[in-house]
């Protein structure tokens, strides 16, 4: 085991780290990436190179886009590549025909696509099927969510402003018996932010977006 800013890296992935996959990603150089995320067959492995190492990298990326050292063109390639892989691990082909549970995955208003990708693919390793909504503005997303009867909506952000206004998106939603649960960097700086948009549950991990749908399935 190998500890890296903070994060424990199982044997599985030892000698790789969130660093190393930066500093590919910022270079648009897929046979590293493809290196450094190469885990085995099983299903947990992956999902834990999801949470120890894509999530963190990305959430980086995110971060020195916010203070000016990387440009937004790099921030939409190091998505882009990522989806790549993503797209590999968990092929399109995983997900079931049908939606019982009615679960929608969304990005508000943001560019950053791979928080939604990346919740969705532990919900689909978890047994459900959301439709996946892509980005969408505050008008857009009521009007699918009202059509398509949605129970469940999971609503991704990076940007402080584009999760401030999942507010608007709740107030429209109330009285659709729509539960919302968020995630992205604003919910883990401020713990606070959730309930004050009227989130009904907060996600600080991806597998978390499963455990919440859970425990509201079970009236929890």
């Amino acid at each position: 085991m190998r500890e890296d800013r903070g994060l424990v890296m199982s044997p599985g992935i030892a000698g790789t780290g969130v660093d190393d996959l930066i500093s590919a990603l910022i270079r648009m150089d897929r046979i590293a990436i493809r290196e450094i995320l190469s885990p085995g067959g099983e299903a947990a492995e992956k999902n834990e190179m999801v949470e120890t190492l894509i999530v963190p990298a990305l959430e980086e990326i995110g971060r020195r886009w916010q203070d000016g050292s990387l440009a937004i063109s790099q921030v939409y390639m190091a998505g882009i590549l990522i989806e790549e892989v993503i797209g590999t691990l968990f092929p399109e082909s995983d997900l079931k025909e049908k939606n019982p549970e009615r679960i929608a995955t969304v990005v508000l208003e943001d560019y950053h696509m791979l928080g939604e990708r990346i919740v969705s693919t532990h919900l689909i390793g978890s047994g459900y099927s959301p439709v996946r909504y892509g980005r969408k503005d505050v008008e857009e997303l009521v009007a699918l969510v009202k059509a398509d009867k949605i129970r469940y909506l999971v609503i991704s952000t990076l940007m402080l402003p584009s999760a401030l206004r999942i507010r608007e998106v709740s107030n429209r939603l109330a009285g659709e018996g729509v539960k919302i649960i968020v995630g992205g960097a604003p919910f883990r700086y401020d713990p606070e932010l959730g309930p004050e948009v009227g989130a009904d549950r907060v996600c600080f991990t991806a597998s978390d977006a499963v455990l919440a749908i859970r425990d509201l399935e079970a009236g929890r």
